[in-house]
């Protein structure tokens, strides 16, 4: 075994050790206080209950992240318990983190960069996320959208789309992600490989829905529909940003708590004002993935090296997400884990060792920054009505350093395009697949 194989073993073992500690504090927390994690509380009473006895639930999410939901359920529902469920879960979950770490092994080995530091880097952002991580699924289809882009340099473009249709039938994102795929394909004049790939993800899609449709057609349409008239989350970007004006008596704001009835699970920002920028935040969110795709598109054609077109493939893909998250009406902050796979690819690919750490420090500084917030606004302050000036000051400051992440990438990718890589193209490494 390589060294770089047994420091991968010893990694697993250290985040089989974090989880395992996970869930000691979620059963004494349960058996102390009767309080449930969101496993426990929504994916299990709500939805795998529901499922076992015969319905089809009706969630927010699209119905394939059912099928991730039911299957910790097909080994513990016989106990018809809410915590053994609960483990069921989140040994799932660490099935597809050690999935994840296999991935980044195997890319870091293929283009020459250091196997062991980005398994440890990848190692530390899991346990700095570890709550998000082992109580929501996006890791999921962050897994998925990861092993898409390794089936992607390998050339197993149907198998590339396959995967990606199933990550946004099971998380809504990756579909964008799908943009900067078919983009290249468009540069390259590649007809042939882009119509299969827009055909393998309207065929899954199709196989997928279809049989949810014919026996539950809201558990399809809801999903579609849910986010339309959805309000200003206070964590998004937008509300923490108009939410200072509240405070010099500008405009008048005030917060719905999740329990209300009427909330979306989430504690929200309302008001004239808020309110009315809700109901343009899909199509500016849009509108900027988009954007980004375009921005991705343009300076892609202008660069011909391997090692650029690498850099620009991920980067043009965090830009998306980044997109979905920086200016979408929700921003949860296990959205983060959406983007962190790719942070983790730019970091690789970029030979500006400079950039590299720099960003890395950002992006570790953002996920301490969330671990504090989460444990001091929804740990010790219950979050709700609870939430103060303070509080919304905190997720300001927070949201700005996501914003300076993603300007940093943007930035780097315009670099790339005024001056490109120095020094010489290691074609040995980087074969043109991106």
């Amino acid at each position: 075994m390589s060294r770089e194989k047994r420091i991968e073993l010893y990694l697993a073992l250290a985040l089989a050790f974090t989880f395992i500690c996970y869930l000691i504090g979620v059963f004494i927390l349960y058996e102390m206080t009767g309080i449930e994690s969101e496993v426990m509380r929504d994916r299990y009473w709500k939805d795998v209950v529901p499922l076992f006895e015969g319905q089809i639930p009706i969630m927010e999410y699209p119905p394939f992240a059912l099928i991730f939901m039911a299957i910790p359920g097909l080994f513990t529902y016989w106990t018809h318990s809410a915590f053994i469920y609960n483990i069921g879960f989140v040994v799932e979950i660490y099935i597809f983190t050690i999935i994840g770490l296999e991935l980044f092994r195997r890319i870091a080995e293929r283009y020459g960069v250091d196997q062991i530091k980005v398994m440890l880097l990848y190692s530390v952002f899991i346990v700095l996320m570890l709550p998000f991580v082992a109580d929501r699924y996006d890791i999921i289809p962050a897994i998925l959208s990861l092993g898409a882009f390794y089936l992607f340099i390998t050339k197993r473009y149907i198998w590339t789309f396959f995967l990606l249709a199933l990550g946004a039938l099971t998380k809504v994102y990756p579909a964008f992600l799908v943009l900067p795929f078919l983009m290249l394909f468009l540069i390259r004049r590649d007809w042939k490989s882009m119509f299969q790939g827009i055909a393998v993800c309207i065929i899954t899609a199709i196989v997928v829905v279809l049989p949810f449709y014919l026996i539950e057609p809201e558990s399809v349409i809801h999903f579609i529909t849910y986010n339309s008239d959805r309000p200003l989350e206070v964590g998004s970007v937008v509300a923490t940003l108009i939410y200072p004006f509240s405070m010099i008596g500008m405009i008048d704001v005030s917060i719905l708590p999740w329990t209300d009835p009427g909330s979306y699970g989430s504690d929200d920002l309302i008001g004239p004002v808020p309110d009315a920028i809700a109901g343009i935040m899909s199509y500016v969110m849009a509108a900027f993935a988009l954007a980004a795709v375009l921005f991705y598109g343009f300076i892609r054609n202008k660069r011909g090296r391997n090692d650029e077109a690498l850099f620009l493939m991920v980067s043009g893909s965090l830009m998306v997400v980044m997109a979905l998250i920086v200016f979408g009406k929700v921003f949860s902050s296990q959205y983060l884990l959406w983007a962190m796979p790719l942070f983790l690819l730019v970091i690789m690919m970029c030979p500006d060792h400079k950039f590299s750490n720099k960003l890395a420090i950002v992006l570790l500084a953002i996920f301490i920054f969330t671990e504090v917030n989460c444990a001091y606004i929804y740990a010790y302050l219950n979050g709700g009505t609870n939430i103060n000036d303070l509080c919304m000051i905190l997720m300001l400051l927070r949201n700005l350093v996501v914003v300076y992440a993603m300007y940093m990438v943007g930035r780097k990718m315009w670099e790339v395009y005024r001056e490109g890589f120095s020094g010489k193209d290691l074609e040995n490494c980087f074969d043109d697949y991106c």
